[in-house]
């Protein structure tokens, strides 16, 4: 375990022993036991995989990790449920059971850095194998700012490590992984701001600011990484708030290109995209596109989550409601849908 991470909890065990005030408390033990929990919990999400909470589920920490999952973990209020994403036959074992311990929707370099830094592993499914794949990289890279050069930095070392040498791929200057993440706190700083705005009511300012964000992450990085998703995703959410379903919805279609290319087709986060964008397309006037990415989205959610969630069984409710009037409409003759 990184000595940074060690550090964090043994100040965490002397803040619990300071608020339980019992002198007998081991704190090497309760150091211990931080690390364990930190290895072993699972984030405890609602159906767009925002988080709600941790849990410490025994049986469910022995299922291995994959970025290409065939499993995902959901939660009915605090049951923890396993649905297969892929067919698994009866009587296979656990390890042919894979779940993702972290957000898909990540670069493979910041994937394996959420992995190493909090669960000690290098993940080598098919989906990381990838990194050394330049082009691949390109999508979520840095711009080199460099004179007239327009090209980005990407690492051309076929394994991963937390601190690698990035190269622009047309130039060759070189940078450490440093200048990355320090282009990524221009764009967090702007995007706390906005979200700082926002729950203070002031929603023109907080448009303003994620306008930046956009801007700056545009400037910064490839147009279809997930830096500029991130902050789209953003303002969708303040544009649909603030009742400007146009704008949002030109938010929403610039972000289906990235989730599409990002995440596997049966991901609950794509799901949850496809029924954004088909609920502003349907507001928008667009019914034949708001009912393919309605259609689309249920498909998912529905082997993800299944009818236990109000969401997906209102969603399938009105899209029956929906095909039925359609199959009416049609037996009446042409009158446009």
């Amino acid at each position: 375990m990184e000595s940074e991470k060690l550090a964090e909890y043994q100040i965490m065990a002397q803040i619990v022993n300071h608020m339980l005030q019992q002198p007998e408390l081991d704190l090497d033990e309760a150091v211990n036991i931080f690390c364990k929990l930190s290895c072993n919990a699972h984030a405890i999400v609602d159906i767009a995989m925002e988080p709600l909470g941790i849990g410490l589920y025994p049986v469910m920490s022995v299922i291995n990790h994959s970025c290409l999952p065939n499993a995902i973990l959901v939660f009915e209020g605090k049951l923890a449920v396993l649905r297969a994403l892929a067919p698994v036959e009866k009587g296979d074992e656990v390890i042919h059971v894979l779940i993702s311990y972290i957000d898909l929707s990540r670069t493979t370099r910041h994937r394996q850095d959420d992995l190493n830094g909090k669960y000690h592993f290098t993940c080598t499914c098919p989906r990381c194998s990838k990194f050394a794949e330049i082009d691949d990289q390109i999508l979520d890279a840095l711009r080199c700012k460099e004179g007239e050069c327009n090209g980005f930095f990407v690492t051309k070392d076929r394994s991963y490590s937390r601190d690698q040498k990035l190269e622009c791929n047309k130039c060759g200057l070189v940078k450490t992984s440093e200048a990355e993440r320090s282009a990524k706190g221009i764009i967090d700083r702007l995007c706390d701001k906005g979200k700082s705005d926002f729950f203070s009511d002031n929603f023109q300012e907080a448009v303003s600011t994620f306008k930046r964000a956009e801007e700056a992450a545009l400037d910064l990085f490839h147009p279809s990484s997930f830096s500029v998703m991130m902050v789209r995703n953003l303002l969708t959410k303040l544009y649909t708030t603030i009742g400007d379903t146009r704008a949002a919805l030109e938010s929403c279609r610039l972000m289906t290109p990235v989730h599409e290319r990002l995440l596997q087709t049966l991901n609950p986060v794509r799901g949850m995209h496809y029924l954004t964008r088909g609920m502003l397309e349907w507001v928008e006037g667009n019914r034949g596109d708001g009912r393919n990415y309605l259609v689309r989205a249920g498909d998912i959610l529905l082997l993800t989550h299944g009818t236990n969630f109000p969401l997906v069984k209102e969603l399938l409710i009105n899209l029956a409601k929906d095909h039925a009037e359609l199959a009416k409409k049609q037996e009446e003759g042409p009158s446009g849908s």
